[in-house]
């Protein structure tokens, strides 16, 4: 009798690992409350490794997102996977590649590369005037922590093939780069020279995303005209030909 009760709770026991490990990743997602601002279509797989055809946030599309899921973090109440999505070829989507950790409310990564189009950005810029610009934002996070608030960023960012469409023809600035930190539990995004556009400035993000950009420019001599009479839209430049860049 004591035999048959052992094998029966091994047979169990296998049964239930079988099934947590082919539970369908459709189960769980569509049990999860993932609020207004976040739509997903086309899951397929596992928990444990799966696929969405497409995640929509706050109306920006990330197509093709992998996931494979750890085992051993969950048992510390971390839910840490291997993440990929997009296609990093295609200069109009947004890809990342990178190991993320979730655990209450806090995200962590590492070695975590992203590429977003420049049109993305942009649009969320309060510029002074209309603009229409090019090319693909990279951000290579070494490390990342963030709760409520930036505890830890170690980074880099660039604007990789820059170029705005003027009333005449496309007028290329070549690479932006810049430093990511956190300082006082804000990100820190600093841009410095040499660029095309003489550019260095210092955006603050803190965590209700009402950013500050402190900042100068001046635009090369080889850039076309209209680049130059649209610099006085950011007011008089100083007595070293830099206009001032605040937002």
């Amino acid at each position: 009798m004591k035999l048959v009760l052992k094998w029966s709770l091994l047979a169990l026991l296998v049964y239930g690992i079988f099934l947590v490990a082919k539970l369908p990743a459709v189960q769980v997602i569509s049990r999860v409350d993932l609020g207004k601002d976040i739509k997903i279509s086309g899951v397929t797989g596992t928990i444990w490794e799966g696929n969405l055809q497409q995640v929509v946030v706050k109306g920006i599309p990330l197509n093709d997102v992998d996931w494979s899921l750890s085992f051993l973090p969950l048992l510390l109440g971390k839910a840490e996977a291997v993440i990929s999505a997009g296609n990093i070829r295609d200069l109009e989507q947004i890809s990342i590649d990178g190991v993320v950790t979730v655990s209450n409310q806090r995200i962590q990564a590492d070695n975590l590369v992203a590429y977003v189009p420049t049109e993305f950005v942009i649009s969320a810029l309060p510029l002074p005037i209309p603009v229409e610009a090019n090319g693909r934002f990279k951000v290579q996070l070494n490390a990342l922590d963030y709760t409520k608030s930036c505890q830890v960023i170690e980074g880099t960012g660039q604007w990789l093939n820059a170029s705005f469409t003027g009333p005449q023809d496309v007028i290329n600035l070549g690479n932006f780069n810049a430093d990511l930190s956190c300082l006082d539990e804000n990100v820190i995004v600093d841009v410095k020279e040499p660029n095309s556009f003489g550019l260095s400035a210092k955006v603050t993000l803190p965590a209700n995303m009402k950013f500050k950009v402190n900042g100068r420019f001046k635009p090369d001599a080889s850039l076309p005209k209209e680049v130059h009479q649209a610099a006085s839209f950011f007011g008089k430049p100083d007595s070293n030909g830099y206009y001032p860049v605040k937002l």
